[in-house]
């Protein structure tokens, strides 16, 4: 499945990240890698999708969350300390 399918207070591992070679490497940049733990805090916003990821608050939009493959995580505990970042 992809992270637009997502509902919020979900969790999910990153599976892959289809996305050209610029914006995979921003991703990255931000803590968004394959095998990463991600949080949908909000996906309310009118096509922004609002994301805890190891720790901090990353906004990404719609078209960048079709290109996520997650998988559900069977984890439900997840530290919700988060700062800011945006995509």
């Amino acid at each position: 499945m992809t992270l637009d399918e997502g509902k919020n207070k979900e969790i999910f591992i990153v599976d892959d990240i289809k996305q050209n070679k610029k914006m995979k490497k921003r991703l990255q940049d931000m803590g968004l890698t394959k095998g990463t733990s991600i949080k949908i805090l909000s996906n309310n916003t009118g096509g922004s999708f609002i994301l805890n990821i190891r720790g901090s608050r990353v906004v990404i939009g719609k078209t960048v969350a079709e290109k996520i493959y997650v998988q559900p995580s069977k984890h439900k505990v997840f530290n919700l300390n988060a700062v800011g970042n945006a995509c």
